[in-house]
C-alpha cells in the first residue's frame, strides 16, 4: 500500500503551484530531487485523478532489497538520493486474459530518469481507455490503508476476543458506512495476523521453526525449507518440504492443488499445502507454506520458493478463487493452466445463496450441472437452463 498525504506536496520545479484539490497535470521536463520524490507525485496523482499504478521495468529485481517494489519506491533507495530510472505504468495496462479480468490494454504509463543530479520525467502518455473513478481511490488496492488510532482500538477489541467481523461491523458503524471506509475487511484480518505474529514470535517461536528446518536439513540435505522476514526482522512466510515430497512431486506434480483456507492456528497465518494425487488416487503433500498476508507478494514468494524447491512450474494447478492467488499465476506462472477447485465454488455457492427459500432446488440444479454432464455442450445446455429457470443472465454468472 501506498500512503498518500493530500495536503503535502512535492516541489515539482519553481514556478509550480500545486494544490490538493487538482493534481498537477505531468508533462516531460518535470524535475524531482529523487527517485521517492517523483514516485510519490504520481501516485498522489494517479489517487487524486482516479486510477492506480505500478513500477514496471527490469529494473525491479535489480533494486529489489533497496526499497523497489511493483507499487513504487520506499524510503530506502538505490543510492542515497535518488533512483537512475523508473517506469510507472496504469494497472489497467496488458492484455485482457478472461471475462472478469479488469485490464483494458491502456496505454498510460511515465519514465524519469536520474539526469544532471536531478530526477527528470524524460516522457508519458496520460490518455487511458477506461472511466477514471476518484471516488474510490481510497479502495483500490495500492492505497488502502488503516490509520492508527483505528488500528489501536481494532487491537483493543482483538484483545476482548472479538472476531473480526464484528471489529470491522464496528469500524463500517463508526465511519458511517462502505463510503467512508478505507480499508476491507481482509486488510484487517492481515494487519492484525501481522500484529499477533509480532507478539507471539517475540517469545522465540521463530527461532524455533528456524532451528527444526535446520536440523532436518542436517538429517537430510534434501529437506528444503524457506522463511521470509519483514523489514522489522519479523517471520512473514515459510516454505518447506521434505525429501520424500520432493521425491513424489517428480513423479506426480504434474497437477497440483494450492489451497489456502485452512487457518485455525494460535498465529492466524494461512496454512497452504501443496496437494496432488498418486497413482493410487490417494491425496499426497509436496510441499506446505505459512502466509502472513492473502495477498499477490506473498503469493508470487511461495511461487518462487516452489521453483526453486522443485525445479520446474507445475503442468496445471487448482485453487480457491482468490484474486491474489490468480495475479501470482499469472506473474509468476503465466503459460500455467489455471483452474477453480469445484469444491470452493459449490461451497461460496451454499454460502451466498443458501439463506434463500428455492436454495435447495437450486443446489440440485447446479449440482447436476457440474457433476452428471459429460461434455462441454451439455454442462452449456444444463447451466442454461438453471440461469433461466430463475432469470439469471449476467455475466457474472
Amino acid at each position: 500500500m501506498v500512503s498518500i498525504d493530500l495536503n503535502v506536496e512535492p516541489d515539482v520545479g519553481e514556478g509550480t503551484i500545486v494544490n490538493s484539490t487538482t493534481p498537477t497535470t505531468p508533462c516531460p521536463g518535470m524535475c524531482f530531487e529523487s527517485g521517492l520524490e517523483f514516485s510519490e507525485f504520481f501516485h498522489r496523482y494517479a489517487y487524486m485523478t482516479g486510477f492506480e499504478l505500478f513500477v514496471v521495468g527490469n529494473r525491479i529485481k535489480e533494486y529489489k532489497d533497496k526499497g523497489v517494489s511493483k507499487i513504487g519506491i520506499d524510503d530506502l533507495e538505490a543510492r542515497p538520493h535518488m533512483m537512475e530510472m523508473i517506469r510507472l505504468k496504469c494497472k489497467k495496462g496488458g492484455v485482457k486474459s478472461s471475462v472478469g479480468s479488469n485490464v483494458t490494454g491502456c496505454k498510460v504509463f511515465v519514465y524519469g530518469k536520474e539526469k544532471n543530479g536531478e530526477f527528470v520525467v524524460i516522457s508519458c502518455q496520460l490518455e487511458h481507455n477506461h472511466p477514471l473513478t476518484p471516488e474510490s481511490s481510497r479502495m483500490m488496492i495500492n492505497y488502502r490503508s488503516i490509520d492508527s488510532a483505528t488500528f489501536d482500538r481494532v487491537m483493543i477489541n482483538e484483545r476482548a476476543g472479538v472476531s473480526v467481523s464484528r471489529n470491522f461491523g464496528t469500524q463500517l458503524i463508526e465511519k458511517g458506512g462502505f463510503d467512508n471506509m478505507t480499508f476491507n475487511k481482509k486488510d484487517l484480518r492481515n494487519a492484525i495476523a501481522v500484529e499477533r505474529r509480532k507478539t507471539m514470535f517475540e517469545k522465540g517461536d521463530d527461532v524455533a521453526l528456524e532451528e527444526y528446518f535446520k536440523a532436518q536439513r542436517d538429517l537430510n540435505a534434501d529437506f528444503y525449507s524457506s522463511i521470509q522476514r519483514d523489514e522489522e526482522g519479523v517471520l512473514k512466510n515459510a516454505f518447506w518440504s521434505d525429501a520424500r515430497s520432493r521425491g513424489n512431486c517428480k513423479y506426480f506434480g504434474d497437477v497440483i492443488s494450492f489451497d489456502t483456507t485452512f487457518s485455525s492456528n494460535r498465529y492466524r497465518m494461512p496454512f497452504a499445502p501443496f496437494v496432488g494425487v498418486n497413482h493410487h488416487g490417494r491425496s499426497i503433500v509436496f510441499a506446505a507454506a505459512l502466509i502472513s498476508h492473502e495477498d499477490t507478494p506473498s503469493f508470487v514468494w511461495v511461487f518462487e520458493e516452489w521453483l526453486k524447491c522443485m525445479g520446474k512450474p507445475p503442468m496445471g494447478i487448482i485453487t480457491d478463487q482468490d484474486k491474489a492467488i490468480g495475479r501470482a499465476i499469472s506473474i509468476f506462472f503465466p503459460g500455467v493452466p489455471h483452474r477453480l477447485c469445484l469444491w470452493h465454488m459449490l461451497q461460496n455457492a451454499s454460502r451466498n445463496l443458501g439463506k434463500l427459500d428455492e436454495w435447495k432446488s437450486i443446489d440440485t440444479l447446479i449440482r447436476t450441472a457440474v457433476h452428471d454432464m459429460l461434455d462441454p455442450e451439455e454442462f452449456d445446455e444444463a447451466w442454461c437452463l438453471v440461469m433461466e429457470k430463475y432469470n439469471q443472465h449476467k455475466g457474472w454468472m
